[in-house]
């Protein structure tokens, strides 16, 4: 049924393809520099037992974007994109993909998130994201096993992926929107990130599937914006577990300067994690060039059967977030933002501690 649904998409994108008729003297595709700079200066009070890390600190995040598009004579638009991450990482390129775009929609084939991810409607930030993961970066994990589950997973985040492959080599088709409804659907055969070997099945997640809804629209005066998300990718064939699965639903309602959203995402048999879910909801107020935005995010992990025993690794949990945003654009690509945010972290296995971790955060972000 999955082959048979992806073969069907290929068919029709190529037909559609075919059917508009040669190219001709097209411009060939001008590449385009683009991106952000964050940079950010905080004080952060935690205490957690055996670790001192409260104080001042000063973070960083840049991208630059590399993206260009030519559109055929034939009306078939093609696009580039590669994302350069601006400090060392092991992920240095973060994306990179290739667009086909038309009146049949759009051909993602590359490093990219999923349809699930690019289809759901969650609460917006303009500072460091609450419901990406970021604000990780200013609580320290320890007394819990660490972080992971946070980044792609509902521990922290509702933009997620089954089994957290993030950024892995897949086939995505987003149809048009019609009467505000568009779909999409992604295939990903493995979870290699920026790797051209050839995955060994036999030992890690492989063929996995997603699919995502999306409506936009307006009930009178409210813009509304819903979505709803499913995926779900193959289990090591040596590995004993089922396959992991993950969904996401988001709705969104906004009026004149006023936006309020909430998501909801759950994740099942993650070998690292176990099973996970977490919910979040955001008021923003932006009129003119002020940014206002108080939300929160509640992420619960069951952590893997090793470390909920003693041993090492991500334990039974919960992460709670409060977080209030005051940003301001002081000229074109040129913001200030100001964070003010709470977190508790609650230790579930008896192997653990519980803490709590307040930080300030003042963030200049330059997009260019």
């Amino acid at each position: 049924m999955r082959g048979r649904f992806l073969a069907t998409t290929a068919l029709t994108v190529v037909g559609s393809v075919l059917a508009a008729g040669p190219a001709g003297a097209a411009e060939r595709i001008n590449v385009k520099v683009g991106g952000y700079m964050e940079q950010f200066v905080g004080y952060a009070d935690q205490d957690v037992p055996g670790r001192d890390v409260t104080g001042f600190d000063v973070k960083s995040d840049t991208e630059i974007f590399f993206a260009g598009s030519t559109r055929l004579d034939n009306g078939i638009e093609f696009g580039v994109n590669v994302q350069l991450e601006g400090n060392t990482e092991s992920d240095q390129i973060d994306e990179s993909y290739l667009t086909a775009s038309g009146a049949f929609g759009q051909v993602i084939v590359g490093s990219e998130n999923s349809a699930q991810y690019l289809l759901h409607v969650a609460p917006k930030d303009f500072g460091f994201g609450l419901n990406s993961g970021d604000n990780v970066e200013w609580v320290d994990f320890t007394g819990i096993g660490g972080n992971t589950g946070a980044f792609r997973g509902p521990f922290a985040s509702t933009y997620l992926e089954a089994g957290r492959v993030n950024d892995a080599n897949r086939l995505t088709y987003i149809s048009p929107r019609f009467a505000g409804f568009q779909l999409g659907a992604s295939w990903v055969p493995d979870s290699g990130e920026d790797s051209n070997a050839t995955a060994d099945k036999s030992v890690a997640v492989h063929d996995g599937f997603s699919l995502g809804a999306k409506y936009a629209g307006k009930l009178g005066p409210v813009a509304v914006a819903a979505s709803v998300g499913w995926g779900t990718v193959q289990a090591a064939d040596s590995a004993s577990a089922s396959d992991p699965t993950a969904y996401n639903a988001g709705l969104s309602l906004g009026w004149s300067d006023w936006t309020l959203a909430a998501a909801v995402a759950g994740s099942r048999n993650d070998a690292a994690i176990g099973d996970s879910t977490g919910w979040t909801v955001g008021l923003n107020y932006a009129p003119g060039p002020w940014k206002l935005s108080l939300a929160g995010f509640f992420g619960d992990r069951d952590g893997s059967a090793t470390a909920n025993a003693g041993g090492s690794g991500a334990r039974k949990a919960s992460f709670d977030t409060v977080q209030f945003e005051a940003g301001y654009d002081l000229g074109p690509g040129v913001a200030l933002v100001g964070v003010l945010g709470y977190a508790e972290l609650e230790d579930r296995s008896g192997f653990g501690t519980d803490s709590e971790a307040v930080y300030g955060v003042s963030m200049v972000r330059l997009s260019f």
